[in-house]
């Protein structure tokens, strides 16, 4: 099964995610920055997707990205490149809106802890971060094979194929795969192209992560 649209929908690890789709040109909904005016979902929603995507791997609930890229503004979270992932982590931490969606955030900033990154992901965790200079991805689980400590990315750009990601992958999740146009400079599409959404990648590949803690039982009682 290949992802064309907005979203589809892949299991990993005996679990069915839906899988929110960057590259759909059908992702119009404002995320702006008024100093530069005509963002969308599409050209500057990596780290609201990534969000919704850690959102549903923690609690299991599928969450809008377009409500949430709405609280992102109002909030301070939509930055001039993209998402401040610090200023959005917090608002929800402070809002509530973490908690309802299963983890917590202790407003840690931008970390290059790769043993700190380690210790969440084996605890159940998640972390937004960047696999390569400005876009964000979602790590969503963690494996240990042939010696070598691995992550599993959850990428709503599918950047698999990217030169700067490229040779850093180990496996990919086949389900994952992604279609869209290639298009020339009069916007003809000339062909397509295929990369994955979701990949494997070593641990030492990640950095400027936001970690996002599980909630434990104590927690989630004392929020309901």
């Amino acid at each position: 099964m290949q992802i064309t649209g907005k979203y589809g929908f892949v299991t990993v690890n005996g679990r069915t995610l839906r899988f929110l789709n960057q590259r759909s040109r059908e992702w119009t909904h404002p995320y702006e920055y008024p100093p530069h005016p005509g963002g969308t979902l599409t050209s500057s929603g990596c780290g609201i997707f990534s969000a919704c995507h850690a959102a549903e791997v923690m609690s299991g609930k599928r969450v809008s990205p377009e409500l949430l890229a709405d609280f992102s503004c109002r909030e301070g979270g939509r930055g001039d490149d993209g998402t401040n992932r610090p200023k959005l982590l917090a608002a929800m931490q402070e809002k509530g809106l973490a908690a309802s969606y299963g983890f917590r955030y202790d407003g840690d900033g931008l970390l290059n802890d790769h043993e700190a990154l380690w210790k969440t992901m084996q605890e159940g965790g998640c972390a937004l971060c960047n696999l390569r200079v400005g876009h964000i991805v979602t790590l969503i689980a963690a494996r240990e094979q042939n010696g070598e400590r691995q992550l599993l990315a959850m990428d709503c750009h599918s950047e698999s194929g990217d030169e700067r990601v490229r040779d850093h992958v180990i496996e990919v999740v086949e389900t994952s795969a992604v279609v869209s146009p290639i298009t020339n400079q009069r916007g003809l599409v000339t062909g397509y192209q295929v990369n994955y959404g979701l990949f494997w990648v070593p641990l030492s590949l990640p950095r400027d992560f936001n970690l996002l803690h599980p909630l434990n039982k104590e927690t989630e009682e004392a929020t309901c």
